[in-house]
């Protein structure tokens, strides 16, 4: 998806004094004295797992040039930068994909300019392309994982166990059976079904010697559930499992 990305939709901004920055027939040009950053920038409300990039045609005119960077502003820090230094006029690329733990109202900055750390330095550049991908190549393949545990009928995520891209969880007594909320959905928007596995483990001894299985399979594509029931091995009816304590089991979905 591309993001319109005209110039005169760029906040300026500067920190310092001394600095200029202007627009004159779709051509924009960054003037920043030593110490001073000189910038434009757009913020973009994006979310986790995805692949933002930045494309821009620029030149150096003088000093250090310039430079073109994605902020990661709200886990502090920086997704990438590249300067902008040959006289001649040629194409800079940054791209950035957002981790799975990101959170859902996450905002990323593409930022133009000459920043204070770079010194004194005068470019110009047109317009930047602006794309986002719900994945690329480099995106990870896990979509969601973590170690439940559904106590008393009411379910977790354990914290000492590593936990990726669950945004919830509910349990259906009545229809034996787990949801799991998933942060990505339609297979991280690549049109896959993602494979899903649903495990028990042995935490709970009140298990031991039941032949209770955990069937993962279903998945709506459309607001990125999957769907865990339980099963009685012996009778194949569904087993509610509210009644049985501390129920732990691992989930992983993948593309």
């Amino acid at each position: 998806m591309n993001i319109p990305s005209d110039l005169n939709t760029y906040i300026p901004s500067m920190v310092g004094v001394g600095g200029s920055y202007s627009i004159i027939n779709g051509i924009g040009r960054i003037y920043s004295p030593a110490g001073v950053s000189t910038k434009y920038e757009k913020s973009v409300l994006v979310g986790p797992g995805v692949k933002v990039e930045i494309k821009i045609f620029a030149r150096a005119i003088s000093g250090v040039g310039g430079a073109v960077a994605i902020d990661y502003l709200p886990l502090d820090r920086g997704g990438g930068s590249v300067e902008i230094t040959s006289r001649e006029w040629r194409e800079y690329v940054v791209s950035f994909t957002t981790p799975l733990r990101s959170p859902d109202n996450l905002r990323v900055t593409f930022a133009i300019g000459n920043f204070a750390a770079m010194g004194e330095g005068d470019f110009e550049f047109t317009n930047p392309t602006i794309s986002i991908y719900d994945t690329d190549l480099g995106a990870p393949r896990i979509l969601a994982r973590g170690l439940i545990l559904v106590a008393s009928g009411v379910p977790s995520l354990n914290s000492n166990y590593q936990a990726d891209g669950i945004k919830s969880l509910s349990y259906d007594a009545a229809a034996a059976a787990l949801t799991v909320t998933m942060r990505g959905n339609d297979g991280a928007g690549m049109r896959l079904h993602p494979l899903m596995i649903a495990q028990l483990t042995d935490d709970n001894t009140t298990l031991t010697g039941r032949r209770l299985h955990a069937l993962c399979g279903r998945y709506n594509r459309d607001d990125g559930t999957a769907r865990v029931t339980f099963v009685d091995g012996g009778t194949g009816q569904l087993q509610d499992i509210s009644g049985l304590g501390n129920v732990y089991l691992t989930f992983r979905a993948e593309i």
